[in-house]
């Protein structure tokens, strides 16, 4: 039975239809309303730090801030053995060892807890190293005395495990018994570049001929010597154990330090002016037009470390000495010295300018120094025989912060993690 329906009758169902959709339209669009943001990516952070034990250990800590507090090691993180070094990764922090036989261990976050991961052994001492990416990290090991072959190693750091050992020969000076040893390593496209220095093969770590920058130039992945590089109008790079000889910029670029500093270890000192050099993105020589004077645009500080942070600025941890006094040698490799020698400044690597810092303590140093640049800060571990703190360094406004600090000899590392 078909139903019919007036005009009036047709106009009023019309009516009350768009009403509801109007309504639910509305309510939907008041429901929905804009995106959500996404939460803050969490970041952990901790400190490998020397606790004031007898005998000393180092200790992988776990921290709520860096910013302020106090951080103790006492029963708290993952005890290692004494003389160790730790690596900031991408996902992953390694902690090294300082053995005939040393072993790298992983550490990363699983559900929100720190978890160690895995190791490898090396079957030489690693002085040199470049975490590369998220999945692969390359080391140079070298014998400290002689004139036997280094290794370079390439790493799988998911698998914890060694993909490639290469053995490579170069920069010795045979004529004069001089051991090419590697400081810094550092992978940029199809090229690895690994800063050395020249010490006696007799073992002394004396450095009879330090007057030349050096850098020796492998193809990467492949890991077959190139060539070496060398630039008379700096002095040898890096210094024993730097792991930051070599930083790389946005650009590319990459640029190196020299120290020409007896408290560096430099016996005898080098008669050239500590300096900054580059290597132009894309080139595999020193760039001809490009060199900082340091001593000379400092008025006569010299470069212990030099971290690179953003837009051409780097932290340095710098120092003047008395190169006559024989009680300086190594001075800088003292994190608890009673007579801490380091200042903290800003060079700005593009327009060549230096400043110094004087509301950072002077530090005693240490073997590789602890940092951690976060966008335009730079977090910095300085310690002396009475202090042991962390302090946050903005490099676009050249203001320091004070932050947490640290129950123990040291901070060794500051390093982070994202949440897993």
């Amino acid at each position: 039975m078909m139903i019919k329906l007036s005009l009036t009758t047709w106009q009023s169902l019309l009516l009350a239809i768009t009403a509801s959709f109007v309504i639910s339209c509305s309510e939907s669009d008041d429901t929905v309303g804009p995106a959500p943001e996404p939460e803050p990516e969490k970041i952990n952070y901790f400190l490998g730090i020397e606790a004031a034990t007898d005998p000393a250990v180092d200790v992988l800590t776990p921290v709520t801030s860096i910013d302020s507090g106090t951080v103790s090691p006492v029963g708290n993180g993952f005890e290692q053995p004494a003389w160790m070094s730790f690596i900031q990764g991408k996902d992953q922090v390694f902690a090294a060892g300082y053995t005939s036989s040393p072993e790298f261990t992983s550490y990363e976050m699983v559900n929100g807890e720190l978890t160690r991961s895995g190791s490898f052994f090396t079957d030489q001492d690693i002085y040199a190293i470049d975490v590369v990416d998220e999945s692969t990290m390359v080391l140079m090991g070298s014998p400290r005395s002689g004139l036997s072959e280094k290794k370079i190693y390439l790493i799988n750091t998911d698998a914890m495990s060694i993909e490639q050992t290469v053995a490579v020969d170069f920069g010795n000076v045979v004529e004069d018994s001089l051991l090419a040893f590697p400081v810094d390593l550092k992978v940029r496209g199809d090229k690895l570049f690994a800063a050395y220095y020249l010490i006696s093969a007799s073992g002394d770590f004396s450095t009879p001929k330090a007057e030349e920058a050096r850098v020796a130039v492998f193809s990467y992945p492949d890991l077959e010597f190139e060539k070496i590089i060398s630039d008379e109008r700096a002095p040898n790079i890096g210094r024993y154990y730097t792991t930051n000889a070599l930083e790389l910029d946005e650009n590319g670029d990459i640029y190196s330090f020299s120290p020409s500093s007896l408290a560096c270890g430099y016996a005898p000192v080098p008669t050239t002016n500590s300096g900054i050099l580059r290597i132009n993105n894309g080139e595999t020589e020193f760039a001809p037009n490009y060199l900082i004077d340091f001593e000379t645009l400092s008025g006569g500080y010299k470069i212990n470390d030099m971290f690179y942070v953003a837009d051409g600025k780097a932290v340095v941890r710098v120092l003047k000495e008395d190169e006559t006094n024989a009680d300086f040698l190594w001075a800088t490799y003292a994190p608890t010295s009673p007579q801490p020698l380091l200042e903290t400044g800003i060079v700005d690597l593009y327009n060549q300018t230096f400043t110094l810092l004087t509301d950072i303590p002077k530090g005693g140093g240490g073997w590789n120094g602890a940092h951690l640049v976060e966008e335009s800060t730079l977090y910095l571990g300085v310690s002396h025989s009475a202090l042991a703190q962390i302090y946050a360094i903005d490099v676009d406004t050249e203001t320091v912060t004070p932050g947490a600090t640290v129950d123990g000899n040291y901070a060794k590392a500051i390093l982070s993690l994202p949440e897993k």
